[in-house]
């Protein structure tokens, strides 16, 4: 019930913030974005969809001035060849039989060293070690080769509070697949976040907590509660090679985003 409740508040926040839901669906995937040339990149089309499933066409531009992708059959993989170091921006443009269109893309890092370090969808997650509240360490780069979501939060927000259910029901569907929940503790005291999360059964993340409450080392390190730019909570989803595919309000993160990465 818990899972089929995630599913349904997810695809309803994909229709309500990401796209004109009358509109064609564009949601480009793929599993790999960089690496070093050349690179074989394979674009998954098969989460566009229409709301009202009207025919729908598309077009895939690679960025690097080849010649783009055409056609009409989405269960695919396109797969394409990118021959030259740099970063190249690909972008897909779905359209249905009254001209309605549907936008998405993706940056293409070719380079040995993958994207720079930051913290904006494209580029590499910030690597860290932190004590965790099971009394032991956690370090992002030792779980390169999975999926990561980090989420800031706190007991004293309502909005996280909020959201913990649909990160757990997250962690429940795909974390026999490869999916890590991390959940990064802003509240001033290390047992406030222990006892939350015991009374709410959400025990089976990655719970991190460090002195410094809502200025912890962590959420400087990712922009959170930083000047007041970004507030919680605050996901950041990273593919396999630690490469940020999501940043945002945890309850708008596209389920198909999370399976393309799968």
């Amino acid at each position: 019930m818990l899972a089929a409740l995630v599913i349904l508040a997810l695809l309803v926040a994909v229709g309500g913030c990401l796209v004109n839901p009358r509109g064609p669906i564009a949601l480009l995937g793929a599993a790999t974005i960089s690496g070093e040339a050349p690179l074989d990149i394979g674009f998954d089309l098969s989460h566009c969809s229409h709301p009202k499933d009207r025919p729908i066409t598309y077009r895939l531009d690679f960025g690097d001035g080849s010649d783009p992708a055409t056609g009409s059959e989405f269960a695919i993989i396109v797969h394409h060849v990118y021959e030259a170091g740099g970063q190249f921006e690909a972008r897909l443009t779905v359209t249905d039989d009254r001209g309605e269109t549907g936008l998405d893309s993706l940056t293409i890092t070719v380079s040995a060293e993958g994207p720079p370090i930051g913290t904006d969808v494209g580029d590499t997650a910030p690597d860290f070690t932190a004590h965790t509240t099971d009394g032991g360490e956690f370090t992002l780069s030792d779980v390169r080769g999975q999926v990561v979501l980090i989420d800031f939060w706190g007991a004293w927000c309502s909005p996280c509070r909020n959201s913990l259910p649909h990160l757990d029901g997250l962690l429940e569907l795909y974390g026999e697949d490869g999916l890590i929940v991390v959940l990064v503790s802003t509240d001033a005291s290390e047992q406030t976040s222990i006892d939350y999360l015991a009374s709410k059964g959400f025990t089976d993340s990655v719970s991190v907590w460090e002195p410094g409450a809502k200025y912890t080392r962590i959420a400087g390190l990712y922009g959170v509660l930083s000047g007041g730019d970004v507030g919680i909570p605050h996901t950041f989803l990273l593919d396999r090679q630690g490469v940020i595919r999501y940043a945002g309000h945890p309850l708008d993160l596209p389920l198909p985003l999370i399976e393309s990465l799968l």
